[in-house]
């Protein structure tokens, strides 16, 4: 009878140990020399260059086209970042058939920031350029995440895309 109840313990602490779920895996990204982390990358997005000031995203989805590029501005006493959104406009208009959509601000954990958004023609395509541009999370300097991709159907998916991005900034 012993040996039976061996083995049942046995059986039982089998199962109690491989019942334990996996450790968490790391899914996010960390560049230093931004001064800035994801705590996960979101899905359909996937980091293809992390090194030195240089973070991009792309999407993973087949056929889907575009880069998600971050940069970092030098600190500064102010940011306006209405008047960067304006920059932003009056770049997108001067561009070779450059149509400005709009901007729209956004609050969260991060404070304020803003989206602008616009078309333009480039070697012969559409493109459709989206930033998120919003002050720095550790030091006040401007921090752009900027969404560049041909222009489509897809335009709102590409904003809540970026916008996820913006989510799990830290």
């Amino acid at each position: 009878m012993k040996p039976r109840i061996l083995t049942l313990l046995a059986v039982a602490l089998t199962a109690l140990t491989c019942s334990q779920p996996p450790p968490p895996v790391d899914t996010g990204v960390e560049n230093a020399e931004l001064g800035i982390k994801l705590v996960s990358v979101p899905e359909g997005l996937t980091v293809v260059a992390n090194e030195g000031r240089t973070l991009v995203l792309k999407p993973t989805a087949e056929g889907a086209e575009g880069s998600i590029v971050f940069a970092v501005g030098p600190e500064q006493p102010s940011i306006n970042l209405v008047a960067t959104v304006q920059n932003h406009q009056a770049r997108i208009e001067a561009m070779p058939d450059g149509v400005y959509k709009g901007g729209q601000e956004l609050t969260g954990d991060f404070g304020a920031a803003f989206y602008s958004r616009g078309r333009f023609s480039e070697d012969g395509r559409t493109m459709e350029e989206t930033v998120l541009f919003l002050i720095h999370p550790s030091a006040y300097r401007l921090l752009e995440i900027r969404y560049l991709y041909p222009a489509g159907s897809d335009s709102a998916a590409r904003v809540e895309q970026l916008i996820s991005v913006l989510g799990e900034l830290e």
